[in-house]
């Protein structure tokens, strides 16, 4: 099939599904995104690399548990998939119960004195919302975003997200770098996700084997002082979700440049992996991560 007429029929699918979903509300897209996911999910061929994923990471466990991981990041993929129809209701105020947000205090401090701040993250839970959670808090930012394969898919993503997430939105690539560092110059919030893998990035550790890491988020923290701060956000129950603002990572002023990058770095990847371990199925191991 032509690459272009396949891309379009993809958009439409696209379309006809969200349309489906703002029919049934909220928590019944949720629902039936879960159920479909974990129903269908684990019998698609691309599983094999969740499960080979799951096994290189923590080979302690056993085929059952990682068939339990694999359904469970499925469930919460196919929710994720049919929330996009409803992030517009996650910033009314009747549904703010909807978003539990703790270690944000620093946050705050910072945009009082006219600061900003990295907070970057990885696919967990529904992703989507960290940024609009910052921007819920009145924390003004921008967030950064891998393109979509599907031209026309990316396109209706990037308007969603400006229109309901963040303004700005920032790609991945040199004219995103650019963008980038003028937000760190103006001190503004970012939300950045950091857990696939980058060819041209830095080899640090996660789970003990070699990723390619993007330096970005150590760079900017060293060569401009930019406070940065892990996070995550977890699925709670149905479309329900807790942000969690960690501790500051610091910047170690008298230590080499390069050096510190790599250290900061593989910080984050720390952070990633711990994570990833308290609830594993609240991650997306679909990414081919790892180093071959």
């Amino acid at each position: 099939m032509n690459k272009n007429i396949q891309y379009r029929l993809e958009a439409v699918a696209l379309r006809v599904m969200l349309a489906f979903c703002r029919i049934l509300g909220l928590d019944r897209s949720s629902a039936l995104g879960g159920w479909l996911g974990h129903t269908l999910g684990p019998r698609l061929g691309i599983s094999r690399r969740a499960r080979g994923n799951i096994a290189r990471a923590m080979p302690e466990l056993s085929p059952e548990a990682i068939d339990r991981i694999v359904a469970g990041m499925w469930d919460n993929l196919g929710r994720t998939a049919f929330e996009y129809a409803h992030l517009d209701k996650f910033s009314r105020p009747e549904e703010s119960a909807r978003m539990e947000i703790i270690g944000a205090e620093p946050l705050l401090e910072l945009a009082r004195a006219g600061q900003g701040a990295l907070v970057v993250s990885g696919h967990f839970g529904n992703w989507e919302l960290m940024p609009l959670a910052m921007r819920l808090k009145g924390l003004d930012g921008s967030g950064v975003y891998r393109a979509a394969n599907n031209p026309y898919v990316n396109e209706w993503m990037v308007a969603m997200r400006r229109e309901l997430i963040v303004p700005e939105q920032i790609a991945k690539g040199p004219k995103g770098t650019r963008q980038l560092i003028k937000a760190v110059r103006e001190h503004r919030f970012i939300g950045m996700l950091i857990d696939q893998k980058l060819n041209d990035g830095i080899e640090a550790r996660l789970f003990g084997l070699p990723a390619m890491t993007t330096p970005s988020p150590a760079g900017l923290a060293v060569r401009y002082g930019t406070p940065i701060f892990p996070a995550i956000i977890e699925r709670v129950h149905g479309a329900n979700f807790r942000l969690t603002v960690f501790d500051r990572i610091e910047v170690k002023q008298d230590a080499e440049m390069n050096s510190e990058i790599v250290r900061i770095t593989q910080a984050l990847n720390d952070f990633l992996e711990a994570r990833i371990r308290e609830k594993p199925e609240n991650w997306f191991w679909l990414h081919n991560r790892w180093t071959n």
